[in-house]
């Protein structure tokens, strides 16, 4: 009889059906002995699998276990702090474990048998930008009008997702996702309706009061990543005045009924330490609770964009190094968007495999979050649908593939030996000069006042300067540690097991 991780490393790479799956977790999660041993098959399987993947520096693959592993231990943690209801475990195992990062295997093969290339894993959608905050530096731009996605176009773009994807997994930005407001339609609906998708949303937390903890708790699919600065003064400097205290009774009542959350922050250079203090971690890890936490370095984009605020090249290589040790170390699930790029094979954005696309409030669809350029033709969900078009047409605009094709070069379709740094990944920070470029070849357009002003930081060198000098810090870093790495990651992980 084939031992637990042989038949999960076959379920995974075999894509078997997602009832043989859900069978296996129900059979293992019964309770924490045979949870366990599920849990350390399904670590041993990933740990095969990280080294299997495409070719990459050995430590690449290092990394890209220990970050899968982390997640699994605080799965586990979670779970067995008996704290979540049965819906939400129930969530985890058949939607999160199951269809978002096995179930969907078989329909990602397919989409590349037919379009040639892989498809992402989910999508962010901001269904309004209307928030009941005014965070100062909000990536999401000034508020001129209200913007609110239909329910029909929301509803429809989900389920496209789900059937050209395969994507079992969607991000819920804003404004503040707990104000959607349509057709008599909020965020629950949405939730309820969509039962198959497991939902993770950024959100100040404000509106989270216990009546809505008691209704996520009820649905379970669906996780907030709550944003924080700090302590309470820092959040409150930032959110408003009494914000952390409305933060913490949200912790407080979504610990009551059983719902999982996490942390989102974003370092500037005035809290970039601070974020990573052992006292932060504790706070909030340890004693609120959280399950996972996101780490978006500030980007001088949106709400009067300043390069000023960006974290300082020291503080970065700072943060790089600190964060693994906390994956490494404490098994935290901690991403930092633009210092995990070994963990997520470099840049995610524009559709790429295993990747991300963003669609905003009014419909426009943009590589990414932090990329607020749109398509010329066929920028927005709108267009396409009145077009007679699909979500699919979305990711093959020139500005999509210009940044797939940089990506390609830069590494995912290069042999290890000419693998680019990951360290620097993301085509429009780390790589501004070249972003330009793309820009101008597409002929793509600015979304709003600070892209254009982003541009100008290019176009006077601020960036390219940030760029160079973050690059004499990690360029031998990644030469030495990195592209210099053979043999020795192989043992480690052995152990670490």
């Amino acid at each position: 009889m084939l031992n637990l991780e042989t038949r999960l490393m076959a379920v995974i790479e075999k894509g078997t059906t997602q009832r043989v799956l859900s069978g296996l977790m129900r059979a293992s999660f019964k309770n924490k002995i045979t949870r366990k041993a599920f849990i350390g098959a399904l670590e041993k399987a990933m740990w095969r699998l990280s080294f299997k993947g495409p070719q990459r520096p050995e430590r690449v693959h290092y990394e890209r276990a220990l970050m899968a592993r982390a997640l699994l231990s605080s799965i586990e943690r979670t779970l067995n702090s008996g704290a979540l209801s049965e819906r939400c475990m129930n969530a985890l195992w058949d939607i999160f474990l199951g269809k978002v990062f096995i179930g969907g295997i078989p329909k990602r093969r397919a989409f590349l048998e037919e379009q040639g290339f892989r498809p992402p894993c989910f999508v962010t959608i901001s269904p309004t930008n209307v928030c009941n905050l005014k965070c100062k530096g909000c990536y999401a731009g000034d508020i001129y009008t209200r913007h609110t996605l239909s329910f029909d176009v929301f509803d429809r773009a989900i389920n496209e997702i789900k059937e050209h994807f395969g994507a079992h997994f969607l991000v819920i930005s804003g404004g503040e996702p707990f104000m959607y407001r349509h057709s008599g339609h909020t965020l629950m609906d949405v939730l309820e309706k969509h039962n198959d998708v497991y939902f993770m949303a950024y959100t100040n937390g404000t509106m989270i009061t216990r009546e809505v903890a008691k209704k996520l708790g009820q649905l379970g699919n669906f996780t907030p990543s709550i944003s924080v600065e700090g302590f309470a003064q820092e959040t409150d400097e930032r959110r408003g005045h009494s914000v952390h205290r409305k933060i913490l009774e949200a912790m407080e009542y979504l610990r009551e009924f059983g719902v999982p959350f996490g942390i989102s922050v974003t370092p500037t250079r005035y809290n970039a330490d601070r974020l990573l203090s052992d006292e932060f971690i504790d706070y909030y890890f340890f004693k609120q609770g959280a399950f996972y936490g996101w780490y978006f370095q500030y980007m001088p984009i949106g709400r009067q964009p300043s390069v000023e605020l960006m974290v300082t090249p020291e503080q970065r290589l700072r943060m790089l190094k600190r964060i693994w040790s906390l994956v490494e170390g404490k098994r935290l699930f901690i991403a930092d968007f633009w210092n995990s790029g070994t963990a997520s094979d470099g840049c995610m954005a524009a559709a790429r495999g295993g990747g991300y696309f963003y669609i905003m409030w009014d419909g426009t669809i943009t590589p990414c979050v932090f990329i607020p350029f749109k398509d010329r033709t066929s920028g927005n969900l709108y267009t396409l649908y009145q077009e007679g078009k699909t979500i699919l047409d979305a990711i093959k605009t020139p500005l999509f593939q210009e940044i797939r094709k940089w990506q390609d070069n830069y590494w995912l379709n290069q042999p290890k030996e000419k693998c680019g740094n990951l360290l620097v990944p993301c085509i429009i920070r780390d790589n501004s000069s070249a972003f330009r470029e793309i820009v101008a070849r597409s002929k793509a357009l600015p979304v709003d006042e600070g892209a254009s002003t982003f541009l100008s930081f290019i176009e006077q060198d601020s960036l390219p300067r940030y760029n160079r000098e973050y690059r004499k810090l990690v360029d031998p870093l990644w030469e030495k540690d990195y592209a210099g790495s053979n043999g020795q990651f192989q043992e480690t992980a052995k152990r670490s097991r």
